[in-house]
């Protein structure tokens, strides 16, 4: 999992947060309020567009997330099965904890399975 969660708030301009992504190398960004609740993700394609409008103009609300209490195998078959490379795991409030990766979680399926 991952701790560097790239994040922005509504207000924050969506060119700016683009220049900010092209320097971290991310290609998705997650909107939090001041709490680090999650309110939205901005994702490939209105980073490609670079439009001038705000985070909040530019991010699809209510990201799918993940609980840190999920179970491994569960969550695997679950990203697989709606496609989700990067949800964030979150507290049952919705505060941001950290990023899972598909392909994290595919290798620790691996590992769990091997031994």
């Amino acid at each position: 999992m991952r701790t560097d969660v790239p994040n922005c708030r509504l207000d924050d301009r969506l060119q700016e947060v683009c220049a900010r992504l092209d320097e971290s190398g991310w290609d998705t960004c997650f909107v939090l309020n001041e709490e680090r609740v999650v309110l939205g993700r901005i994702g490939r394609r209105a980073i490609r567009g670079r439009e001038d409008v705000t985070a909040a103009q530019a991010m699809t609300p209510g990201p799918s997330t993940i609980k840190p209490s999920a179970r491994l195998r569960e969550t695997v078959e679950r990203m697989q099965r709606q496609n989700l490379t990067t949800p964030p795991v979150t507290t049952p409030d919705g505060c941001l904890v950290r990023l899972l990766t598909r392909r994290d979680a595919e290798h620790a399926l691996a590992a769990v399975n091997k031994s």
